[in-house]
Parts: structure tokens; sequence; C-alpha cells
């Protein structure tokens, strides 16, 4: 299947999906509606979708986990460990005692770290940061100024991490160390100003190229390691939001998107919106780590 031909897999409605994360264990697709609050699945052989609505205000983040609860899931307040139909159970909180802040986005990296964005949810303000969570549940900052994080992702061979504030239209790398959490080298990978929309979720596949979603700009871009643009997705919807790999061979691209932000012309000229997408690419992405979580909570 050509990357031109793109499918409209499952018409949710989300108002923001996010996160399309393959699991292994469940042969199924799984992925988020912030404003759902909600976690989705797909059975990609039956065609049989699941949504489960959770507690609280919003969901930035959904992780696979090691052990025997499958997700980790980040919320308004903080990380939890949680199995879908059952309860939440607390791990940490990178921002306690902050109501106002919730988590968006994040990437488990090739040493079993987990690396989440933060942001002020009701105003956009550069509140927010880059927070390190260790599966010990050690909490490090990594940055601050930042008003919308995204494009969390990790390159295969785990030395580079990828990540963006929306709002500035960049996508950056940096240096990723082994052992302790260290982020070094920050340098711009891509600069998004004066394309058609705004970095939004992003995921590598297993040639170490980054797929890019593009908020507002109805497409998904494909650059190569140098930051060059290799390849380009369009979709029929303006608000496209995160991709992942999917299948049990990873030989799909899943892409969300979102109806959040559309006026009533907008949503009719747009009747797609908020659906998962799915293409062939041609190419592979990588098995997704799981979190380890041995702290307490």
């Amino acid at each position: 299947m050509a990357s031109s031909e793109l499918h409209l897999i499952v018409d949710a409605k989300n108002r923001i999906g996010e996160k399309p994360v393959w699991c292994d264990r469940s042969r199924k697709l799984w992925w988020i509606d912030i404003y759902g609050p909600s976690v989705q699945s797909l059975d990609p052989e039956t065609g049989a979708v699941e949504t489960f609505t959770l507690p609280g205000r919003t969901i930035g983040y959904l992780q696979l986990a090691a052990g025997d609860t499958p997700f980790v899931i980040a919320q308004e307040d903080g990380l939890f460990a949680w199995t879908p139909g059952g309860e939440r159970r607390f791990l940490v909180s990178p921002e306690p005692g902050a109501p106002d802040m919730r988590l968006n986005d994040g990437v488990c990296d090739r040493e079993g770290r987990l690396w989440l964005g933060s942001m002020r949810e009701a105003e956009r303000k550069p509140d927010g940061s880059l927070w390190c969570v260790e599966p010990d549940g050690t909490v490090t900052h990594h940055a601050g100024g930042i008003t919308i994080p995204n494009s969390l992702a990790v390159s295969p061979d785990g030395s580079t991490l990828y990540f963006t504030d929306t709002m500035a239209q960049f996508i950056w790398a940096y240096d990723c160390a082994k052992g302790k959490p260290s982020l070094t080298n920050r340098r711009i990978f891509a600069d998004v100003k004066g394309q058609p929309g705004r970095p939004d979720g992003a995921t590598v596949d297993a040639e170490g190229f980054l797929w890019s979603a593009e908020f507002g700009g109805h497409r998904v871009v494909r650059y190569a390691p140098d930051g060059r643009v290799d390849r380009v997705v369009e979709l029929p919807v303006r608000n496209v939001t995160c991709v992942g790999f999917g299948g049990p061979a990873l030989d799909r691209l899943y892409i969300s998107t979102a109806s959040f932000g559309l006026d009533e012309a907008a949503r009719a000229a747009q009747p797609q919106a908020g659906g998962l997408f799915m293409i062939e690419p041609g190419v592979k992405g990588l098995p997704e780590p799981r979190f380890a979580f041995t702290g307490g909570a």
C-alpha cells in the first residue's frame, strides 16, 4: 500500500485524540482523547473499539508498562498505573500542588526513563517544564519556559531526544546521556516557522526518521535524521495531533486528529476531524519500551 492511500480507521470524533501506541500483549492499538478524558482501543483484526472513561479533567499521555499493570497514564494530578476497566494507582507527581498544571506528551527512552512535559492548562503561558521520571521514582527537571510540550521521541540508538514547544515552532534535538539522565547540546532539528501547521506529537521509525504531526497543518511530515524533509502525508482534517506505528509487524502508521478548535463551519467541512487514520508507509516502527516503575507511591 502506498503512503498516499490514507484510511479513516475509526471515526472517533475525539476532541483531541493523541498518542497511538501498539500493545504487543493485547495486540491492539491504544490511544487517548485528552478531554474525554478517555483511553480507547482498536482491535485491527475485528474492528472492535472500546472506550474507557477516566476520572479527572484530562489525560495527556499513555505509556506501556512492565509487570501486571499494562499502562501508565499521565493526568493533571500525576502519573498513575492503570488497568483498563480498573482503578488508577498513584505513582508520582512531577509538579505536586499545582492543580492548574497538567502533564502533556512523553516518551520512554532506551534506558527505561520516562520523559514528560508539563503545561499550564487554562492559559497559554510559558510555565511548563520538561521532566524525567526514573524507574525508582526519582524526578528531575531538565527545561523550563515551555508553553505546550510535544514531539517527545527518541532515536533508535537512544542517543538523541527530540522535543518541541509547539508554540515556538522549532523541533529541538538533544544529546541524551546513558546512566544518569542528562540532556546536552540542544540544537534546532527542524524549523517549522512558515509551514502550514505547528509541530505536535511525533515518533521515530526503524530507519531513524522522525514523523511529526502538524496541528493546524493538515499533514504529517517525515524528517530525515539530518532534519531534511523526506516525505509529507496530507490529511483531510486540519488538526493532526500525533503518530504511532502499530500492527503485529509495526508497519502501519496510525495518525490521531482533533475536532477541538474547529468552528461549526470547519466541522461541517471536515466531518472526519477527531478520527483515527492509518497508512502503510513502507517503513516499520520500533517496539515500544515498557516503563518499569519500582518506586513507592
